[in-house]
């Protein structure tokens, strides 16, 4: 199929000799450009693995080296084209043998490494920086002891929700240290937390927030935040003296009285009276000159929140024990 005159027309005026011409010499200017860009002199950030080798099996480091050393190169940018696609940087090695020593303590200053890396230059090439310029890290022979895990941080339910648990996937960790700080070390604490209107369980990782030269096993553990929504629940709680002398008794009107409070669905057939103590103190009785006395509570049950009672206040009376005897003296 031909093409349409009109088209055939445009497309001779397009492709013509004078056309090709500007094509070629643009192609030239361009590579003439890059040659130009690539004498020039710029600075560049490289990434050189780093390797600790011939570690015994009886050693355990207990702060970790970083996988690779930073370093800022600067030379032509042909030189540092080369660096990055051509001319792959081998390992920094770190030899375990050269740097033990009794303290279990190895600090590598930077122009040490700097020597292994200079080796690898070409020549012209300038190392303006190098990151970290020191190197720590601690070992130990395999003195280790297990701690519990302690959390930091805010995590907060929703509104009309409630935390009813958290569960850990482990209830202890490992951590390695030196004997000394072994005494020091009581728990092994998480990363803060900063969790807000949770409405839903939750399920998070998280590490340990570090300490230095000790090693936790393992580095991250699992955190369940098991949430439950909130209902209100009322139950009658009887009035319970306390203090008092054994020939007098406390009656109160009512002698039990409402306790309303809010809970977590899963605890709601577990909360009963029994989980309440209300009291009456006799002591704050003597100093009462009112016919009513002022409730509270003794203990309140896990899990329970927003508690009120009513009445607050109740009537009450204290009676002597009809029964009761006075045990006489010894002569």
């Amino acid at each position: 199929m031909s093409l349409p005159p009109f088209v055939r027309y445009c497309l001779s005026k397009i492709w013509n000799k004078q056309f090709l011409i500007f094509l070629f010499f643009l192609a030239l200017s361009s590579v003439f450009w890059i040659f130009q860009t690539l004498n020039e002199t710029y600075e560049e950030d490289f990434q050189v693995p780093l390797e600790l080798r011939n570690v015994p099996s009886n050693v355990v480091i207990t702060t970790d080296l970083p996988e690779n050393l930073h370093i800022l190169l600067r030379d032509k940018g042909s030189q540092l084209l080369a660096y990055r696609y051509t001319r792959q940087f081998k390992p920094v090695v770190v030899d375990y043998n050269t740097y033990s020593n009794p303290s279990g303590h190895v600090s590598i200053l930077g122009n040490e490494l700097q020597r292994q890396i200079a080796a690898q230059l070409l020549p012209g090439t300038q190392m303006l920086g190098l990151k970290p310029d020191t190197l720590d890290f601690y070992y130990n022979f395999g003195q280790f002891k297990r701690v519990p895990i302690r959390p930091l941080g805010e995590v907060r339910a929703g509104r009309l929700y409630s935390l009813a648990k958290t569960v850990y996937s482990e209830d202890s960790v490992t951590v390695y240290a030196s004997r000394e700080q072994l005494d020091t070390i009581t728990a092994a604490y998480l990363q803060p937390f900063n969790l807000r209107n949770l409405t839903d369980t939750t399920h998070v990782k998280s590490n340990f927030v570090k300490v230095k030269g000790a090693k936790f096993v393992p580095a991250q553990i699992g955190v369940t935040f098991c949430i439950d929504r909130l209902v209100e629940k009322t139950i009658q709680v009887p009035v319970q003296q306390v203090n008092f002398p054994a020939s007098k008794q406390l009656r109160t009107f009512p002698a039990t009285v409402k306790v309303t409070f809010q809970v977590g669905m899963g605890l709601y057939r577990k909360i009963t009276s029994e989980n309440f103590v209300l009291v009456v103190n006799y002591e704050d009785l003597l100093k009462n000159k009112s016919t009513y006395c002022h409730l509270s509570l003794k203990t309140i049950p896990e899990g329970v929140s927003h508690v009120r009672i009513s009445p607050q206040d109740v009537e009450y009376v204290i009676e002597e024990i009809p029964d009761y005897e006075q045990q006489p003296e010894n002569d």
